[in-house]
């Protein structure tokens, strides 16, 4: 091999490394909070899969716990316990609870793609190997119309709280 290829290569691997080193772990928890509701809804399913797409794109290494439905103070405390259980053992930082509050008043239908069916978006955020909240913060979509209750509307949504997530923790 040349001298050229030798250095290109290893120029590639150091690149690698570096990035590699200042990527974060993390991992996010969804909260489906619509009372009466048993099934999780495909406007959760899509919440998760644009936050994990987002923070994978910017080079962080993402996982993902099952949709919680929300039930009591109680059985939530819990839920939160065991993912951070489960994420410690995964060699996972930060576990980030979003919890998606529905507008039940407006919200019919489960497999639809809404961005009505959302009232208000909040998150926590935790140091896994503490169980200490780093931080949190919360979102409420514009008023959905004709053009932005679709499921383009509420990727746009998802976007934002992604983006408003990742802005703290840069800040952290």
């Amino acid at each position: 091999m040349n001298k050229r290829w030798v250095k290109s290569i290893i120029s590639v691997l150091f690149l690698f490394c570096a990035s590699a080193a200042f990527s974060r772990s993390l991992s996010f928890q969804i909260i489906q909070n619509n009372p009466g509701q048993e099934k999780v809804w495909a406007t959760s399913y899509l919440f998760e899969q644009n936050l994990t797409d987002y923070f994978f794109d910017t080079g962080d290494i993402v996982s993902s716990s099952p949709v919680w439905i929300s039930d009591t103070n109680e059985k939530n405390k819990a839920a939160l316990r065991a993912s951070l259980d489960e994420n410690r053992q995964g060699g996972m930082e930060v576990l980030v609870r979003v919890e998606l509050i529905y507008n039940t008043n407006d919200s019919s239908n489960p497999d639809g793609l809404l961005l009505e069916n959302i009232k208000k978006v909040q998150w926590q955020a935790y140091a896994v190997s503490t169980g200490l909240k780093l931080f949190e913060g919360n979102a409420v979509p514009e008023k959905a119309d004709k053009k932005t209750n679709n499921e383009v509307g509420l990727r746009q949504f998802a976007g934002f709280v992604a983006y408003k997530i990742n802005t703290q923790m840069n800040y952290r």
